[in-house]
């Protein structure tokens, strides 16, 4: 079974909600199935992945829904500590093996950061 599509034009977070720099985990329902989802900012640079860690196919997120954010530019798996930019979800060390996040296209519009 394919995963399912996700909804082009849906609203992820309003900019002025993401820290900066920072990461929020955004679920979205689609076709019965929760899709869960990060969006990242770094300065100007605002991206957004699957929140799936391509190590062991964890979400990134602690127990309390927080992602872990070190020294303003990665993102830390809670499960194994595996590190991956902001900017583009590129693998920076630990268990991913050179493997970064599954990225997603993205549009911000009017304050409101959108799939594309």
């Amino acid at each position: 079974m394919s995963a399912p599509r996700l909804p082009s034009g849906a609203v992820l977070a309003r900019l002025s909600a993401l820290p900066n720099p920072g990461a929020l985990v955004v679920d979205i329902e689609r076709d019965g199935a929760r899709i869960s989802l990060l969006v990242t900012r770094r300065g100007q640079h605002v991206a957004a992945f699957r929140n799936k860690c391509p190590h062991a196919g964890y979400p990134l997120q602690r127990s309390d829904g927080r992602i872990i954010v070190q020294d303003g530019r990665y993102m830390i798996c809670a499960a194994h500590c595996a590190s991956f930019a902001l900017e583009d979800g590129a693998c920076a060390g630990g268990p991913c093996n050179g493997t970064g996040l599954e990225r997603l296209a993205i549009v911000v519009r009017d304050g409101e950061i959108l799939l594309a």
